[in-house]
This record gives C-alpha cells, sequence and structure tokens, in this order.
C-alpha cells in the first residue's frame, strides 16, 4: 500500500484512454491541481511499458482500449505490482464491468462524466489507500451482487424468456415440468426485483447476466 506521503501534493498518474482528447483533456484537468502526469498511452501494451518505466502512484484507466481489454490490463499491472492503485474511468456503467474490476482488484471504478475537482479528490483518497466508486454504481454494484445469487438453471431460463420462448416451450427445451419452469420465472422476478418477464429480461442485459 502507498504511503500516506503518496497523497501529498505531486502525485504521478498514468492516464490509459484511447482517446487523444480525452487524454489530453485529464492530462490538463490534473495538472490544474498539482497531480503530475508521469504519462499517457493509448494501448493496453503502451501502458504496460509505461507503468514498468515510471511506477505511478495511480493509473486511470479505461475499459475499452484497441489491442486488449481494460480489465486484463488491470491483472497485468497487478501481476507487475500487487499493491499497484489502479482506477478505472469509463463511460461504462455494464454491472458485470464494475463487478469484475473491482473483484480483480480495482481501487476505483469512476465514470468520464465526473467533474475535475472530484476526480482530483478521488485520485488523492486512492493514492491514500482509499476506494473509490461512484455512487450511482455502488448502488449498481450492490444490486449487481445480489442478482449474482441467481443460477445457472435460472440464468437458462432467462436466455429462453429473452428469445420469446412461452413456459411449456421452455420447459421442452430443458426437458423440465412446466411447473418448475414457473417457480424459476417466479424465483428471478424475485431476485432481480422485476414485476415481469419483460423487466426482468432488461435488468437481467443491464447487469451483464445475459447477451441479447
Amino acid at each position: 500500500m502507498k504511503s500516506k506521503s503518496a497523497a501529498a501534493k505531486h502525485l504521478k498518474v498514468l492516464i490509459v484512454d484511447d482517446h487523444p482528447m480525452v487524454r489530453e483533456g485529464l492530462a490538463g484537468i490534473l495538472s490544474r491541481f498539482e497531480i503530475t502526469i508521469s504519462g499517457v498511452a493509448a494501448t493496453g501494451q503502451n501502458a504496460l511499458r509505461m507503468f514498468s518505466a515510471t511506477r505511478p502512484d495511480v493509473t486511470l484507466l479505461d475499459l475499452r482500449l484497441p489491442d486488449q481489454n481494460g480489465l486484463d490490463v488491470l491483472k497485468s499491472i497487478l501481476k507487475l505490482d500487487p499493491n499497484a492503485r489502479v482506477v478505472i474511468l469509463t463511460t461504462s456503467q455494464a454491472d458485470a464491468n464494475l463487478y469484475d474490476a473491482i473483484s480483480l482488484g480495482a481501487s476505483g471504478y469512476l465514470l468520464k462524466g465526473i467533474e475535475g475537482a472530484s476526480l482530483a479528490q478521488q485520485i488523492r483518497h486512492v493514492a491514500g489507500g482509499g476506494k473509490a466508486i461512484a455512487p450511482e454504481a455502488l448502488e449498481r454494484l450492490t444490486r449487481y451482487i445480489g442478482a449474482k445469487k441467481v443460477s445457472e438453471r435460472e440464468i437458462e431460463v432467462l436466455r429462453l424468456i429473452a428469445l420469446g420462448k412461452s413456459n411449456k416451450e421452455i420447459s421442452q427445451r430443458l426437458d423440465i415440468a412446466v411447473d418448475t419452469v414457473k417457480m424459476h420465472v417466479k424465483n428471478l422476478l424475485q431476485k432481480l426485483h422485476a414485476s415481469d418477464r419483460t423487466q426482468a429480461v432488461v435488468i437481467a442485459i443491464q447487469r451483464g447476466l445475459i447477451q441479447y
């Protein structure tokens, strides 16, 4: 874990994003708050090279990179330094991405709409050993963890509901009784806090439980 001195004025931050204007914008904003930019990278490969060379106090990492997934970059950085402080800074509000990032060891998950002053504050907080999760993301994470209790069989039922299959068709496809299908649907509605089958599918897609 970084020492408290890392949270002092001149922190070193590595910015990883494939959009030039985002990189330049972040660099300019953070510089105004006396945060040093140790490097900017547009790809996962460059990010790892710069991380190894500069050992930043905090890495700001986008999930969408041209050569690899940001979560893979996160894993690689933490292999290089298990104590590395990495904050995901993204537009993605997919619950599965959020859950995976935190589970893998990210120190934060922030959305790109964050104000500059708040971002600088959160970076200092992370550098000092804290966590930084956007309030709306934290709420979604809590709901998603609850939804993770959905069983594999229930996921199968959800996929078939998403395809417009009736209870009878689902029972035939999965070779289970119609009453069993009804029980799975009832459980899904409760676990996902959905009012009907359609809403359950929408929530499941939003949370990354199924793809459609």
